[in-house]
């Protein structure tokens, strides 16, 4: 008889997590991993007394990932069922780069929309010249105040999470700024992978009044090329409800061969 158990100790999902990403056949997006599956709940699954696997939700009860004991994957379309059924699952996240999991999906669904692009590195292109008026450094700590204002102003949300974000970005050095002149037009994220290396997630943030200037591809360009220098691979994502981010991902020369679709069950 199937039964679920829920995962309380922070190492057990930690070595969970992490035997899943190298079950996958591209990166997985680091925001997604810190900012959803970090907040999910894990949980055991059982049959008696043999273990087959286990499988995470977030706060609204929505499927984020199931992974299964390389022996007991044969049981998978049975185990979805049955997670369907008896935790009133209706709804799933997943993504074309965890096959297994992707397509127990599609099996039960009722309709699939893509939910991201997951965007990697396909072709090297130099940042602008030296002519270019834009001046591109480092962030500092002393730069907080004017980043958390900037983050509040140019993205969208209650931005509880901006400055403790910021924080930690500026701590680890991996915040940059472009200024025109002495005002700030884009900010930018360079985050290594702990988990995944050599790759790293590139992010960007564009002042609202400048937009469709070009300057979310700059700064891709510059982040681009300050990944070279430090030997990682930079990839990136964003919502496909967002063509303005994606048109400055593809013109940095990134691609994306995978998405994050939502299934209805």
């Amino acid at each position: 008889m199937l039964r679920c158990r829920q995962l309380e100790q922070p190492e057990t999902i930690r070595k969970l997590r992490g035997d899943y990403l190298r079950t996958l056949v591209a990166p997985a997006d680091g925001m997604w991993e810190k900012a959803v599956i970090a907040q999910a709940t894990f949980w055991e699954i059982h049959d008696g007394e043999q273990a087959l696997g286990a499988f995470c939700l977030d706060a609204d009860g929505t499927l984020l990932r199931v992974q299964l004991l390389e022996p007991r994957q044969g049981r998978g379309q049975e185990v979805l069922r049955w997670l369907v059924s008896d935790q009133g699952i209706q709804r799933a996240i997943t993504s074309t780069i965890e096959p297994l999991y992707f397509s127990l999906c599609l099996d039960l669904h009722t309709s699939i929309t893509p939910h991201s692009y997951l965007f990697r590195d396909h072709q090297r292109i130099e940042p602008p010249a030296d002519r270019d008026p834009h001046h591109f450094r480092r962030a500092t700590p002393d730069d907080l105040d004017t980043l958390v204002l900037f983050y509040k102003e140019n993205t969208s949300g209650p931005g509880a999470w901006i400055e403790g974000f910021l924080n930690e970005r500026l701590r680890r050095e991996e915040l940059f700024a472009l200024f025109d002149h002495q005002t700030l037009v884009a900010s930018g994220e360079c985050i290594p992978s702990q988990q995944q290396p050599p790759y790293a997630d590139l992010g960007m943030v564009v002042a609202q009044a400048y937009r469709g200037r070009g300057l979310g591809s700059s700064m891709l360009l510059r982040l681009k090329q300050h990944c070279y220098a430090s030997g990682w691979r930079p990839i990136c994502s964003c919502e496909v409800s967002n063509p303005a981010s994606k048109r400055a991902i593809e013109k940095a020369g990134f691609i994306s061969e995978h998405r994050i679709v939502s299934v209805q069950f």
